[in-house]
C-alpha cells in the first residue's frame, strides 16, 4: 500500500493536502451546469469521480490523525477526538442545509427560479417547514451536495473501531469491509430515509475505500532502499496491469455509451471501485518518483485548500450553487463554453480566497493560544 510523506510539524502530508485541494475544485466545478472545465475533470474520463478519491484520502488523513493524537496523549484521547469530529460534521450538514435553503428563500423571494434550486427542497420546505426540517435534523432527507457529510459523520464515529482494527489486524478488516460492502444494499434499508432510493451515498458500501485508505497510511509499501530484485520485479508488473486497467477503462468511458452515475454511485459498483485502485496505483507511483511533490510546491494555494477541507466544502457547496444559478440566469440556460469558463474561473477563485482566509484564521487562533499560553506560564 502507499504512504505519502510526511511534512514537517504535525505530520502533515503535502501530497495528501495537495489531492484534497484538487478534488474540493473539481466538486464545485463538476455540480455548475454549463461547465467548461467540468468536461475535463475525472467524471469525463474515468468510471470513478472526485467522491472516491476523497473518501479514500479521509481514510488516510484519519488514519494519521488517530495514531498521531494516540501516540502524544493515549488513545482515550484520540477516540474522543473523533467522536466530536463526528458531531462536528453533523453540524457542518445542518449549516449546509441552513445556508442552501437561505439561498433558495432568497431567490424564490426574488421570483428568480433556476433548475438546481428544486435539488436544496425550498420549495417542499416552504411547503411543510417542520416536518422538512424534523427529516434534515435525522438525516432522512439530505438536500444537494450536503448528502455526502452524514457518511464522513459516520466514518468519524466508526475510526475508533476502524483505525486500531487495522493496525492490529488488517486483513481481518479488510475482510470485513469487504463483506459489509457485498452486502450493503441490504443494510442500506436500515438508514433513515424519506424516499425508497434511500442516501445519495451507502455508507455501508463506501465504507470500504475509507478502510483502504486507512490501511494505505497504517501498512504502507516498503522504500526503494529495502526493496530486493524480486519486490521491484512485482512492483513493475503491477503498475503495467494497472496502466492497461486505467486505460481500458478510459477507452469504455470516451468510446462506449457508459454512464457511472447515481446507479453505480450510491453503491460504490465494482467496477468503479476496480478503476479507482488502478489509478491509484499509478499515482502512488508518481508519489514516490517526487512528481507529486514538486507539482504541489508550485501551487501552494491549491494545497491551502486542502488543508482546510471542511471549511472549503462548505464553502464550495454555496459557491457551485451561486455559480450555477447566476450561470443559469445570465443566459437563459443556455451558456456558451466561454460563459462557463467565466463561472469555473471565478468559482475556483473564491474556493482558494475562502481557503487563503480560513489558513490565516487557523494560524491566527494557534498564535494566539500559544501567547496565551505563555503568559500563563510567566505568571
Amino acid at each position: 500500500m502507499i504512504k505519502f510523506p510526511g511534512t514537517a510539524g504535525g505530520g502533515r502530508s503535502l501530497e495528501v493536502d495537495f489531492f484534497r485541494g484538487v478534488v474540493l475544485l473539481m466538486i464545485v466545478v463538476d455540480h455548475i451546469s454549463g461547465s467548461m472545465l467540468g468536461q475535463f475533470t475525472l467524471q469525463r474520463f474515468a468510471i470513478f469521480d472526485a467522491t472516491e478519491v476523497f473518501v479514500f484520502l479521509a481514510g488516510y488523513a484519519t488514519a494519521a490523525a488517530y495514531t498521531s493524537i494516540a501516540e502524544r496523549s493515549g488513545n482515550e484521547a484520540a477516540r474522543w477526538r473523533f467522536l466530536r469530529r463526528g458531531w462536528q460534521l453533523y453540524r457542518s450538514f445542518l449549516l449546509t442545509v441552513a445556508l442552501m435553503l437561505a439561498l433558495g428563500l432568497l431567490f424564490t423571494a426574488l421570483r428568480l427560479h433556476t433548475p438546481t434550486l428544486d435539488y436544496t427542497d425550498i420549495g417542499t420546505f416552504i411547503d411543510e417547514p417542520l416536518q422538512i426540517g424534523s427529516e434534515m435534523l435525522r438525516l432522512a432527507r439530505q438536500p444537494y451536495l450536503s448528502s455526502i457529510l452524514p457518511m464522513y459523520m459516520l466514518f468519524a464515529l466508526a475510526s475508533p473501531v476502524i483505525v486500531p482494527s487495522v493496525r492490529r489486524r488488517p486483513w481481518v478488516t479488510v475482510a470485513c469491509s469487504l463483506a459489509m460492502w457485498g452486502v450493503a444494499p441490504l443494510l442500506a434499508r436500515f438508514l433513515p430515509a424519506v424516499t425508497p432510493n434511500g442516501w445519495t451515498f451507502n455508507p455501508f458500501a463506501w465504507q470500504l475505500l475509507f478502510v483502504i485508505g486507512v490501511v494505505c497510511r497504517l501498512h504502507p509499501l516498503k522504500s526503494y532502499q529495502r526493496e530486493d530484485a524480486d519486490a521491484v520485479l512485482r512492483r513493475r508488473k503491477l503498475t503495467r496491469a494497472a496502466a492497461a486497467v486505467a486505460i481500458g477503462f478510459l477507452c469504455m468511458r470516451m468510446f462506449v455509451e457508459f454512464d457511472p452515475g447515481p446507479v453505480f454511485k450510491q453503491n460504490l459498483s465494482s467496477l468503479r471501485v476496480g478503476s479507482f485502485m488502478a489509478v491509484l496505483w499509478l499515482v502512488a507511483m508518481m508519489v514516490r518518483q517526487g512528481w507529486i511533490r514538486e507539482l504541489a510546491d508550485r501551487l501552494p494555494l491549491v494545497v491551502t485548500v486542502g488543508r482546510n477541507g471542511l471549511v472549503c466544502f462548505v464553502s464550495g457547496t454555496m459557491i457551485s450553487l451561486l455559480a450555477d444559478i447566476l450561470l443559469y440566469l445570465a443566459t437563459d440556460g443556455s451558456p456558451r463554453n466561454w460563459q462557463g469558463l467565466v463561472a469555473d474561473m471565478s468559482a475556483i477563485a473564491s474556493m482558494l480566497a475562502i481557503g487563503v482566509v480560513a489558513q490565516a484564521w487557523k494560524d491566527y487562533r494557534k498564535r494566539s493560544k500559544r501567547e496565551r499560553a505563555h503568559a500563563a506560564h510567566a505568571h
